[in-house]
């Protein structure tokens, strides 16, 4: 198999064209190909991350999205962070059937990062494997990074993450029961149980796309406290699904977030906030529409991928 390595914060865009590169390299051999990369993320490990684009469920589904074969996930703990570059690439090569070997430029291996492409590419040729190492990829002249892409992230700019990734960022978690209190105010919420090393965007509301019960939906989405009320300690992630009246407590939720619409806001009282949410809802819908015809593939391959997960 040509295996694809590295850390894989999710997949972007320059991570796509590494997985086309493998792609080509396997098609003269066997054909087969697939990514090869670490759980928990090495910057969760080590500390140096408290978060990550994705978590380890939603990197499979973008692995299905973006129609790559394999995607291995060596366990990342004190014994491998150790290894030599020598040892890990003989741990590699007992872990993985490797065939060949692709990487981005920047690629670096084995404890405290010692390795880099140079030595792995002799470490290929030794054992008589294909080797290449692929350029960064830039946008606007600067290297598209998964760093980069969390910050556009944690700012709540979500054109920019989509931009750089390829597609949407998004969210994939459960719902959990809440307060009810949107219910009560004529738009009921889907509450998202996000893991705690799952990276959120600024507190604000965003226009989305929900993947329910087999259809995409447009919806308005609140990252916060909910200051109106000031009853909540932690932040909430909640959701309120357009043209949609059933149960999804218990369901499991894709949610791309499409545009930031605005900042978090105390409101004088409920009605005032209800009026809000009403504009907001407005203005989820026409962004969603829009979404939804100029990037048709967009849905049917997570619409895809989603149910080669769910079967």
């Amino acid at each position: 198999m040509i295996v694809v390595l590295g850390s894989f914060d999710g997949f972007h865009r320059g991570h796509a064209l590494l997985c086309r590169r493998a792609e080509e390299l396997a098609g003269p051999l066997d054909g087969d190909w697939g990514a090869v990369t670490f759980d928990p993320h090495p910057g969760l490990f080590r500390g140096e991350l408290s978060t990550t684009l994705f978590t380890p469920g939603e990197r499979e589904l973008i692995r299905l999205f973006l129609g790559v074969p394999h995607l291995v996930s060596l366990n990342f703990d004190d014994e491998l962070a150790h290894l030599t570059p020598l040892l890990f690439w003989n741990f590699l090569r007992e872990k993985v059937d490797v065939g060949g070997v692709v990487v981005g430029e920047d690629f670096r291996f084995g404890y405290r990062r010692t390795g880099d492409i140079a030595l792995l590419q002799k470490y290929c040729q030794e054992a008589g494997l294909p080797f290449v190492a692929v350029e960064a990829l830039t946008h606007r002249g600067v290297r598209i990074s998964s760093s980069r892409i969390r910050s556009y992230v944690e700012a709540g700019q979500c054109e920019a993450a989509t931009m750089e990734l390829g597609y949407p960022w998004f969210i994939w978690s459960d719902v959990v029961r809440g307060h009810g209190r949107g219910a009560g105010m004529g738009f009921p919420t889907a509450n998202l149980n996000v893991q705690e090393t799952k990276l959120l965007p600024s507190a604000g509301v965003y226009a989305v796309a929900v993947l329910a019960e087999g259809v995409w939906r447009g919806g308005a989405l609140s990252v916060g406290k909910n200051p109106t009320f000031d009853d909540i300690d932690s932040v909430r992630v909640e959701v309120f699904i357009l043209d949609y009246s059933g149960d999804l407590y218990g369901a499991s939720l894709p949610v791309l977030f499409l545009s930031r619409l605005r900042g978090q806001e105390q409101f004088r009282d409920a009605a005032n906030l209800a009026m809000q949410i009403q504009a907001d809802v407005g203005r989820s819908r026409a962004i969603f529409k829009r979404s939804l015809a100029s990037n048709p593939e967009w849905y049917s391959g997570f619409l895809r991928g989603y149910n080669d997960r769910n079967r």
